[in-house]
């Protein structure tokens, strides 16, 4: 299922894929932010290489969002009950 899904985004065109990647990008910090600030993190004491690591860990979240988000999307455009 994954695959697909960066299959199809590897058609979309450069610009579309760039956008698509870049507002990803920026709800993933806004995340991160988030939950370091609800773990009362200090940033500053994190280095590039732990943060890089947390704001994929919230890229990967949200794609597995946008997934599900459409498998339910579907799901309901067919008319089959999720439950």
């Amino acid at each position: 299922m994954q695959k697909k899904i960066f299959e199809q985004i590897k058609r979309l065109p450069a610009g579309t894929k760039r956008k698509f990647y870049e507002r990803l990008r920026k709800k993933a910090l806004i995340r991160t932010r988030a939950r370091l600030v609800e773990s009362r993190v200090d940033i500053d004491k994190l280095t590039d290489e732990e943060l890089e690591i947390i704001i994929a860990d919230e890229e990967d979240k949200l794609m597995g969002e946008y997934k599900s988000r459409g498998l339910i999307a579907l799901l309901a455009l067919l008319g089959i009950s999720w439950i």
